[in-house]
């Protein structure tokens, strides 16, 4: 994945944690942060529209996203000086009259994101925080190891892991095997993620974080592209999500990277996605016939059109999306079958989820909440739902440490 957009992309994750998070270490080290997220998260809501009139309703729904109206303000700004938003006053610059939207595609969106952060943020902790995520979404590490490498003093360590833990995006175990402190991300592994160790107990974690990434790459990775035996021990002991699709060619795997800490609405729209996404792979890697060559604009296809056209092996290769309730298969002409896309509000949402993993690798998130947010902002049926990266977070309390009582403390003084 290109580094501006995975930067993009863990800035919009980060940002479920810290939009209602307040206090001296949240509003000045990781304010730029805060901002950036809330406008990724307002572009994601406001993309599928072209002009917003009545500002009341954006706020409203802004509202029902943990955005205040301030920050909702701030991050306009934000997103009128990237040129996603052009916003017209009634006199002066004091009223907004109207917004008009030109917020691009996902890729663009991320990476541009990840570039404006890179150029303007002035933290280094929300720098290393952001590093630390990029790690951590591959895997679980060692946390001496992973705070070693990427050269975080132990004060900055310390009010990293108060800001992560109570904003749920960064946390610890202490590892039964060798009682070393384990630093992993909610966002990514919501359980103790005691399989990657056995399996790093065998295999090189480089080598590891090479297969998680070609799979990131290209998610729906047919099991024969990697290293068979770490990735024979991965799909055994439960690290990579695996599917299987049958057709003229035999039955075949196809290989997903992680993605935990999610609800179970959304696990359930995760399993279809990847479902759909591997009966597509099958006929980009294993056609008898015809083989697809753009699986992105095939999947648009299906759901826009609302069919593909008949080929005599999608009654085996779209079985799986059948059964799921994407697709119907309907017998056509001389054995061929036309697959006809269910258009109904949750299959646009799994095709638009397929779409993010084909297009940046990882998921655009979706709860009930952005509904909301969206029926606030237009009401009645939304016919174009836009997905964004939300997170299903626990409330709790976290005692900071000495180091961020410090920092705390100096800041409330005005020392640098």
């Amino acid at each position: 994945m290109n580094d501006n957009v995975s930067i993009g992309v863990k800035i919009h994750d980060v940002h479920h944690g810290l939009v209602d998070r307040v206090g001296a270490i949240i509003e000045s080290e990781y304010s730029f942060l805060k901002e950036t997220g809330a406008a990724l998260q307002l572009a994601t809501v406001i993309k599928d529209h072209e002009i917003i009139n009545d500002l009341k309703t954006f706020y409203a729904a802004a509202g029902e996203l943990k955005i205040t109206r301030q920050l909702a303000d701030v991050g306009l700004a934000h997103l009128e000086k990237l040129g996603f938003v052009r916003i017209k006053y009634r006199t002066g610059r004091q009223v907004i009259d109207r917004i008009d939207i030109v917020v691009p595609d996902l890729p663009r969106l991320y990476h541009d994101f990840g570039e404006y952060f890179n150029s303007e943020n002035d933290s280094n902790l929300a720098t290393s925080t952001l590093k630390i995520l990029e790690k951590l979404s591959a895997f679980p590490h060692k946390e001496k190891e992973i705070i070693s490498e990427l050269g975080i003093s132990p004060t900055d360590r310390d009010i990293i892991l108060d800001v992560g833990k109570g904003a749920s995006i960064i946390d610890t175990y202490i590892s039964p095997t060798d009682s070393e402190s384990i630093m992993f991300s909610p966002l990514y592994w919501d359980d103790n993620p005691m399989a990657i160790f056995t399996l790093l107990k065998k295999h090189e974690s480089a080598e590891f974080l090479k297969t998680v990434e070609k799979i990131r790459d290209y998610q729906g990775l047919p099991d024969g592209r990697v290293n068979e035996d770490i990735l024979a021990d991965a799909i055994r002991l439960g690290c990579l999500p695996t599917l299987s699709v049958s057709s003229t060619r035999g039955l075949k795997k196809f290989i997903f990277t992680p993605r935990k800490g999610v609800g179970a609405i959304e696990k359930d729209l995760l399993h279809k996605a990847r479902v759909l996404i591997s009966c597509v792979r099958y006929g980009e890697n294993f056609a008898g016939i015809t083989q697809i060559f753009n699986p992105e604009k095939l999947i648009s296809v299906l759901a826009k059109r609302g069919y593909l056209n008949a080929h005599s092996e999608s009654l085996k290769q779209y079985e799986p999306a059948r059964n799921l309730g994407l697709v119907k298969i309907i017998p056509s002409h001389s054995n061929r079958y036309e697959v006809h896309f269910i258009d109904n509000e949750e299959n646009k949402m799994v095709v638009s989820m397929a779409l993010d993993m084909i297009q940046i690798g990882e998921i655009s998130k979706f709860d009930e909440t952005e509904n909301f947010a969206k029926q606030r902002l237009i009401p009645g049926n939304i016919l174009h739902p836009t997905q964004t990266r939300t997170h299903l977070l626990n409330e709790k309390v976290i005692e900071n440490t000495t180091s961020t009582a410090q920092r705390v403390n100096d800041i409330l003084r005005g020392i640098e």
